[in-house]
């Protein structure tokens, strides 16, 4: 009998233990993830000659973001449409722009204002 109870046991617990650690995380990320969110990042290397700026731009949220207005500032506007959720663009702020900060706004009013951060971009 208790060569039967390490077949039943052994796989059960394997299963349940994996359900625990990978199946709850998965269903608050579905369940507790807001409809609309955006993750901004502004990202400037002054080090390299013309100096290189980056703004990614991701939709977090569970729902499409839909007309998106990137504020690069200086009147240097850009609007890149619809945003399904999870999907993600990376943008190139216009040579001639100080980089100073970026404002990124959407048809579901979420606003997001980030300062430009330095780091050193690869390409």
């Amino acid at each position: 009998m208790d060569g039967y109870k390490i077949f039943f046991v052994v796989p059960i617990t394997v299963i349940v233990t994996v359900l625990v650690f990978i199946g709850v995380p998965s269903i608050t990320l579905l369940v507790f993830s807001p409809d609309y969110d955006v993750n901004v990042d502004a990202r400037i290397d002054k080090q390299n000659s013309p100096i290189i700026g980056q703004v990614l731009i991701q939709n977090t949220g569970s729902q499409p973001l839909t007309n998106i207005i990137v504020d690069f500032g200086e009147g240097d506007i850009l609007d890149i449409g619809t945003l399904d959720n999870l999907h993600k663009v990376i943008l190139t702020p216009p040579a001639d722009n100080k980089m100073e900060f970026v404002t990124v706004s959407t048809d579901q009013t979420v606003i997001v204002k980030k300062t430009y951060r330095e780091v050193k971009i690869t390409e």
